[in-house]
């Protein structure tokens, strides 16, 4: 049950309208009135107010409602307006003289119920009415009489000829009527539409019509529900989910009531459920068979468009359809021929039978067909009937399932080849549907097109595949990694080289243009293919969608330039987002990572990511969230690297990725690796695929494993995947540090294993292969190189220019192991103050980012190194007991953090051998063991008052280890 909900909403003037007639009554000056309105729009909730309140007053309240079952019933009203009188003598002889009036009045019309303009049963009911009438004035004499009827269209016509008979003679009388009816100008039935038309023309009538709640109507019916004020804004969610029905309004909100909902109706959007779907239906069933019908058809058309052929659907003139659902509309269910809500759409189509349904989406589909509607439009109604068995379906099921693709509706696509494929057909056909199927297939669950694609290799083998095909099946198989395949047909492409006309020849030249960022490697083997003719080169400069992946191919050839941003931006602007332009968008945002422009591509991206998910293209989202975390990766944002990259590797199943997966993979192991999450990080490890170690994919998952086995001190696992990462890279002719920057990572690799000349060799070579334009490789070369230096001072002028280059960029991680490494050189030169400073600005960008490795390495909450205190000693102190060296504390700071002693001395340009000779003193001035009691020495002693002649303020506290040997993001010096 509904609770109580406030009626007076948008309705005091009706009810003051009401009242007057009434008061009126009581004069001895009677009326009647009408409530009209369209369905589920308040009549009988406003008739059974005014009747309560009329019994509260005194008055005789004769109740009746009309059915549609019962509206041949003569009398059928009458009796139920008598039934509920309280003598009990005075009902009985009324339902006697009704009985008997009712069977000779169906004997003078011959039989039926519905009176004839005979003359004696024109007699009967006069006599009858006269007869009636005379009771209810006798029932007026001791109180006035309120005689209400609600759904007056239902009523059978001798009880409306007797209101209409009573209406007639209470200008002096204390009895009014009052009725309600539907308001439906398709009315069929002449006969009671003139009886209604003479009774709004009797004396003392007044009409009262009821419509929907404006929005600010449902706001006040909602806060006097809820009991708390409603923002406009969501009474208006509220107002174009119901059209402002209060019925529909009501079942909505008993749908909140019922998830939970009720103390957050007034903020949050409502739930659309159950008994909203049935208030929807309750809605139509009232209305009449034509409105359910009408709304039917609406609904099944309403899945492919077509409203168009609507009254063609119906059976109905375009003027009678229009009058059908703008009264469909003015109960709150439609708007625009459009279903205000898919809940309500949905209760329509759940609530037919299945040989119905499919007779409408048959029936649509021969109208769209006979009307040369687009195959895309046809097809919805094809596959939803379940059968195709006219000769035109077969190529209407494969046009709809290429239109499909570009949509990446990609389960409607599949449905359209499964029914295509139970339409017999010819050898050439079936080729054709196997090509469809793979790339259906390919683009979810490749497994199921297995039998296909051998069928359609067999076919490539003996050319009796198209070239069109052909150049078609080449991007599912190489996303997919079927290199060997797709080699062969190029092999095949090539043979037939000279048979490629203009538009075959520019589609395979598109193809081509994507892989040469993609699969690079696979291009190199497949040859330099002949130049295209004049016609072709004027397609493929007119093609759109090869602009995208030309501009990132020639920024990962080449580096980027001064018209990559512009070039980039232009085509954002002006490419739409659709299947074929997805690739062409994609290139567009990484060619503005790599220039250096992630702000410009995290707001494209972010607006496209928008478009998809309202479009709910799935495969479109997936793609855009892998590029949006790549973004965020670029931007030193690792937490939101980590969770777009999980985000987007969970819309799409492992299969549908192919290659690709290798992408996302390597985004979400760089982040998490750079966060010390190291579960997640070895979890990416299983992550891959052999196929795709032959696209610039593999080379990404290769740079993301050596980080993450360098963080792990797996010095020669990781060079090992920096060095093929690397030879990938040159081979294929993408090897630009804007892209990929391993020789940094190599260069920290081949400092820990002591090989400091050819770590400075392979830094001076990142290093030339940058310019100020781009200034996050820049600083990531110069700090790579500084790494390198012995000399402190120049190290430092190194690690100064780098942060100023990484200040203008947005890598904020890079900026913070930068300004982290400048400390630790400004302790190496003495210079506490700067360090001091160093040290916090790096602290605050680790707490910022979240870099839990770096946090450690800094050790946030630290204590000057030089207030070490010292365990008492017997005798005299030795000369160098009383302070640490600079040296010795320096070679403490790394040892606490839980360096070994070949890392120390690669940090520190010292041999292994005077890190132990350090440390040996170190032991014994504070009187320790070891490495482990050093650690929890310096966490446990408190420091005393600092002295004036302190030296340096460098801080140092215990720092765990990360068990992994050392932290991400560190780039030439651990």
């Amino acid at each position: 049950m509904w609770g109580v909900y406030p009626v007076f909403v948008e309705r005091r003037s009706q009810i003051a309208s009401l009242d007057r007639i009434f008061q009126q009554s009581v004069t001895g000056k009677g009326g009647t009135s009408l409530i009209v309105g369209p369905v589920a729009s308040g009549k009988t909730e406003l008739l059974k107010v005014f009747a309560e309140r009329l019994s509260a007053e005194g008055a005789t309240v004769l109740e009746a409602v009309g059915s549609p079952r019962e509206r041949d019933q003569a009398f059928g009203i009458l009796q139920q307006l008598f039934a509920a009188l309280p003598d009990r003598d005075e009902r009985t002889r009324i339902q006697q003289l009704l009985a008997d009036r009712a069977s000779r009045l169906i004997e003078a019309c011959g039989g039926e119920s519905s009176a004839d303009s005979g003359g004696g049963a024109q007699f009967l009911r006069n006599h009858a009415n006269q007869d009636l009438w005379t009771e209810v004035q006798r029932l007026s004499d001791r109180a006035p009489v309120a005689i209400v009827v609600d759904d007056l269209q239902h009523a059978d016509l001798a009880s409306l000829q007797s209101l209409l008979f009573f209406s007639g003679r209470l200008r002096s009388a204390r009895v009014i009527i009052v009725a309600t009816q539907l308001h439906c100008p398709l009315s069929s039935d002449q006969e009671r539409a003139v009886l209604v038309t003479e009774l709004l023309r009797q004396p003392r009538f007044r009409l009262v019509r009821t419509g929907p709640l404006s929005a600010d109507g449902v706001r006040e019916m909602l806060a006097e529900h809820i009991g708390v004020a409603v923002d406009q804004s969501r009474a208006e969610t509220w107002h174009r989910i119901t059209g402002g029905s209060p019925f529909l309004l009501k079942a909505l909100i008993e749908d909140n009531e019922v998830s939970g909902r009720s103390q957050t109706m007034a903020t949050d959007d409502p739930v659309v459920g159950e008994e909203f779907a049935k208030a929807v239906l309750a809605c139509l069933h009232r209305a009449g068979r034509r409105f359910l019908a009408t709304a039917r058809c609406v609904a099944v058309l309403s899945e492919s468009g077509s409203l168009g052929l609507l009254p063609q659907l119906v059976g109905e003139s375009e003027i009678t359809t229009t009058n059908i659902t703008d009264a469909i509309a003015s109960a709150g269910i439609l708007a625009d021929q459009q279903f205000r809500h898919p809940g309500a759409q949905l209760a329509v189509l759940s609530e037919l039978s299945s040989p119905e349904r499919t007779r409408l989406h048959r029936r649509a589909a021969d109208l769209l067909h006979d009307n040369g509607e687009p195959a895309c439009r046809i097809g919805v109604h094809l596959v939803e009937a379940g059968r195709a068995g006219d000769p035109w379906a077969l190529e209407v099921l494969m046009s709809s399932a290429q239109d499909a693709l570009h949509r990446d509706a990609l389960g409607f696509a599949a449905k359209c080849v499964r029914l295509a494929e139970t339409i017999p057909s010819g050898s050439r056909q079936q080729v054709a549907l196997a090509v469809l199927r793979i790339q259906v297939e390919f683009r979810g669950n490749p497994d199921n097109a297995t039998e296909q694609l051998a069928t359609v290799l067999e076919a490539v083998r003996a050319g009796r595949l198209d070239i069109d095909q052909m150049i078609g099946l080449l991007n599912p198989l190489l996303r997919q990694g079927r290199a060997a395949e797709a080699a062969l047909i190029l092999q095949r492409l090539a043979l037939v080289a000279d048979d490629l006309d203009d538009r075959s020849a520019a589609d395979l030249s598109s193809v081509r243009t994507w892989m040469r960022s993609t699969c690079p490697g696979l291009l190199v083997e497949a040859g330099t293919p002949d130049e295209l003719s004049g016609g072709a080169e004027v397609t493929v400069v007119a093609n759109r969608s090869v602009r995208g992946p030309a501009l990132l191919a020639d920024a990962m050839e080449f580096g980027p330039t001064e018209h990559t941003t512009p070039t980039a931006e232009w085509l954002l602007q002006t490419t739409p987002l659709h299947g074929t332009s997805l690739d062409s968008i994609i290139a567009a945002l990484l060619a503005l990572v790599h220039a250096d422009r992630s702000d410009l591509a995290e707001r494209w991206c972010d607006s496209l990511l928008r478009e998809a998910v309202s479009r709910d293209a799935r495969t479109w989202q997936a793609s855009l969230a892998a590029v949006r975390a790549e973004i965020a990766l670029r931007q030193g944002d690792m937490p939101g690297a980590l969770r777009i990259g999980l985000a987007a590797s969970g819309l799409l199943p492992r299969e549908a990725w192919g290659v690709a997966i290798g992408e996302v993979t390597s985004t979400v192991l760089l982040a998490a690796t750079a966060l010390g999450d190291w579960q997640t990080a070895d979890g990416c490890l299983t992550e891959r695929t052999d196929a795709m170690f032959d696209t610039r994919y593999g080379a990404q998952f290769l740079y993301a494993r050596g980080r993450r086995l360098l963080a792990a001190d797996r010095l020669r696992a990781a060079m090992d995947d920096l060095r093929t990462c690397g030879r990938l890279l040159r081979e294929w002719g993408i090897d630009q540090p804007t892209f990929l920057p391993w020789r940094a990572d190599a260069v920290a690799v081949l400092l820990r294993m002591g090989n400091r000349r050819q770590a400075a060799e392979l830094a001076a070579e990142q290093l030339a292969m940058t310019s100020a334009e781009l200034p996050r490789a820049r600083g990531i070369a110069l700090r790579t190189v500084a790494a390198t230096e012995t000399d402190s001072r120049a190290r430092m002028d190194l690690l100064l220019r780098a942060i100023e280059s990484f200040d203008n960029s947005a890598d904020r991680v890079e900026l913070a192991y930068a300004v982290a490494d400048l400390a630790d050189v400004y302790v190496v030169l003495g210079e506490p103050r700067r360090a001091r400073q160093a040290t916090q600005r790096a602290t605050r960008l680790a707490e910022e980012l979240s870099l839990a490795p770096l946090r450690r390495r800094l050790d946030i909450g630290s204590r000057p190194v030089e207030s070490v205190p010292f365990a008492a000693t017997s005798g005299a102190p030795e000369p160098d007991n009383d302070v640490l060296s600079a040296a010795e504390r320096r070679v403490v700071m790394l040892a606490a953090g839980g360096h070994t002693n070949r890392e120390i001395a690669a940090e520190l340009f010292i041999t292994v051998s005077t890190v132990e000779q350090h440390l040996t003193r170190v032991y014994r001035k504070l009187r320790v063991k070891g490495r482990g009691d050093l650690a929890a020495y310096l966490t446990n002693t408190a420091p005393p008052p600092r002295s004036a002649g302190t030296a340096i303020t460098t801080t140092l506290t215990s720092v765990e280890p990360t068990g992994l040997g050392i932290e991400l993001g560190q780039r030439g010096a651990a």
